[in-house]
């Protein structure tokens, strides 16, 4: 049985022949540490390959501005760790994921900051005027994603960040889920991104790209050695090496500059393009199904390539299961770590099937999850199996 992946909102399955070839030959050559070594023997040439396509792609004006860490998530908890103080209010979304839900809600349970959670709809949008009534004398930032991960909603990030703008708010926007699949304009004064997703890297690399205000008033969170200024018991004052402490994960910095480069050459319109068509493909497929509720906005030119749906008197994570037992279909069920967006949309605790989409996804796959789902309740339908 051959296998279909419709996972890619959790992890891009195969990097590209590029990336792989890349790889190999750094690993047969040398893997020394970067800025530990005699000049001409490590690879802080990688890192600069990396963050000038990086740059590039998120509209960042200087390479050093964009910083590395493990993920997504350790670039969130540096950021907000970083940037607030103690009597801060901060504004975020209804539709946060865990990376920054739990930092926020370990802020505010130390009594450091408030929170408050601007409402989305059942379907995932924010209404920005919104943000003109939760504005506080004291409120700091606005931290919000580019699209959920659980409904695949994009969010108006450029009318929520022009509003912040208004208010002189710091921003820091999300987009694990956008980076290398939308045109990502360097607004935010921090943007957080992952490297295993849409910008086909591995696992265990990320970051975040920074704006000059967000430069001068971030304070260093995680600290350590940056093989410069060790004379000092102080982080380094100068980028990147302020928020660069440790080792830096050399082979996940190269994967990056490899794909990123891939992804500026095919254009993140020409992808964009290719996943939103597979996408209405799928959810007008889905409509044809009875039995399918589908959750989110339902309209490919209003999200990313991700699907959640639900089958009311089903379980999902039996439906999961099913596909991937029976028919080799690969896709992901539950809160997906995001109980926020699950409560939002109305399907806490049970969770949804989710299904998303990428690089590698065809046509004749769309058909195929359909057949199998139609497949599966049907005859559940008929033996009354749930």
């Amino acid at each position: 049985m051959r296998q279909i992946y419709a996972n890619y909102a959790a992890t891009s399955p195969r990097v590209s022949p590029a990336v792989a070839d890349a790889l190999v030959a750094h690993l047969r050559g040398t893997n020394l540490s970067a800025g530990r070594n005699f000049e001409g023997l490590d690879d802080c040439a990688v890192a600069l390959r990396a963050r000038s396509a990086l740059a590039e792609l998120f509209g960042v004006s200087d390479p050093t501005r964009v910083l590395f860490t493990s993920g997504a998530t350790a670039a969130l908890n540096m950021a907000l760790n970083g940037l607030l103080r103690p009597g801060d209010h901060v504004l975020a979304t209804s539709v946060e994921h865990n990376a920054v839900a739990r930092p926020l809600e370990l802020l505010s349970r130390g009594g450091i900051i408030n929170v408050e959670w601007l409402p989305c709809s059942p379907e995932g949008s924010l209404d920005p005027a919104i943000i003109h009534r939760a504005v506080r004398q004291n409120t700091r930032m606005l931290v919000m994603p580019h699209a959920s991960n659980v409904l695949g909603t994009i969010l108006p990030v450029g009318e929520c960040l022009a509003i912040a703008e208004e208010y002189g708010l710091l921003t820091v926007l999300d987009v694990a889920q956008t980076a290398g699949v939308l045109p990502l304009p360097m607004d935010a004064d921090v943007l957080t991104f992952a490297g295993h997703k849409g910008l086909r890297g591995l696992p265990g690399i990320g970051g975040f790209a920074v704006s000059e205000r967000a430069v001068a008033e971030m304070e260093p969170w995680f600290v350590g050695g940056t093989g410069s200024s060790s004379q000092s018991l102080d982080m380094p004052d100068f980028l990147p090496d302020r928020f660069e402490p440790g080792t830096q994960n050399t082979p996940g910095i190269l994967s990056l500059a490899v794909s990123a480069a891939e992804i500026l050459e095919t254009g993140t319109d020409s992808i964009r393009e290719r996943e939103a068509a597979l996408t209405a493909r799928f959810i007008d497929e889905l409509r044809r199904i009875p039995g399918i509720v589908i959750h989110g906005t339902g309209d490919a030119s209003r999200s990313v390539a991700v699907v959640s749906v639900s089958a009311p008197g089903h379980d999902s994570g039996k439906l999961a299961r099913r596909l991937h037992e029976e028919h080799g279909i690969i896709t992901r069920s539950g809160l997906h770590c995001s109980p926020l967006a699950h409560r939002t949309a109305g399907t806490f605790p049970g969770g949804t099937l989710r299904f998303s989409f990428g690089a590698e996804t065809t046509e004749d796959e769309i058909n195929e999850i359909k057949s199998a789902l139609r497949e599966l309740l049907k005859g559940a339908m008929l033996f009354g199996l749930s």
